[in-house]
């Protein structure tokens, strides 16, 4: 009998600097430590469109607005003509954050990405979590907008994985094209809806869609 539960957690943290993101902004956690004074020291890689002055003074805004914020260092990773990345590393206390709530809630493993102002994450965790857990992140800052669980298999382990990077990769527009066109069918065998007919329900013409998905194909072909 599966013992663990996969679960999808969606919250709206007023006053932390996640909440003052805009829609240009993405983030993932790549590593995360603690100090004996209840001191989190995170790492997260962002995703910015936009200039390069604009984009650290959106991260600097983002962060000097959170009072739990100790300190910060940003360092331009790789710098594009529409976006930039950035290294963030950050020291905040501890309190109050989702990631302590669910640190001392015992799950096995979670992964967590800021968009759109809000903060996601995928958990893996016990099945005893699920009596708790929505009691633990109760607070008046954290506005809880989704939280799904369900069985853990093959296929959602995998997209626990590999979510952040398809997310830092694709954009909005691409990623939307790629939802709909494994919702359409178009990449069943055989397949449901043809190149034609997915340029339809999108609204654009049959050579726009497949640049876009040449596109798509070979940015996630760069990982393989």
């Amino acid at each position: 009998m599966n013992e663990y539960s996969y679960i999808k957690l969606i919250v709206k943290h007023d006053g932390c600097w996640s909440a003052f993101s805009g829609s240009n902004y993405f983030d993932t956690l790549i590593n995360i430590d603690y100090s004996n004074f209840n001191i989190l020291k995170a790492n997260r890689i962002a995703i910015i469109r936009g200039s390069k002055d604009d984009s650290r003074i959106q991260i600097k805004y983002m962060l000097n607005n959170d009072k739990s914020i100790i300190d910060y260092e940003i360092s331009e990773i790789l710098a594009r003509n529409r976006y930039f990345i950035y290294l963030i590393s950050m020291l905040q206390s501890a309190d109050n954050t989702v990631i302590n709530k669910l640190r001392i809630s015992n799950v096995l493993f979670f992964s967590t990405n800021i968009r759109d102002g809000k903060e996601f994450y995928d958990i893996i965790g016990t099945k005893a979590i699920k009596s708790t857990l929505n009691d633990t992140l109760k607070d008046n800052r954290t506005e809880i907008l989704d939280l799904t669980y369900e069985y853990v298999d093959e296929e959602k382990l995998i997209k626990i994985l590999s979510r952040n990077v398809m997310n830092m990769l694709l954009t909005e527009k691409e990623q939307l094209i790629i939802r709909k066109a494994k919702e359409l069918g178009y990449f069943d065998i055989p397949r449901r809806k043809n190149l034609e007919e997915l340029a339809d329900q999108l609204g654009v013409s049959k050579m726009n869609i497949s640049l876009s998905l040449r596109k798509i194909l070979k940015k996630i072909s760069n990982f393989i």
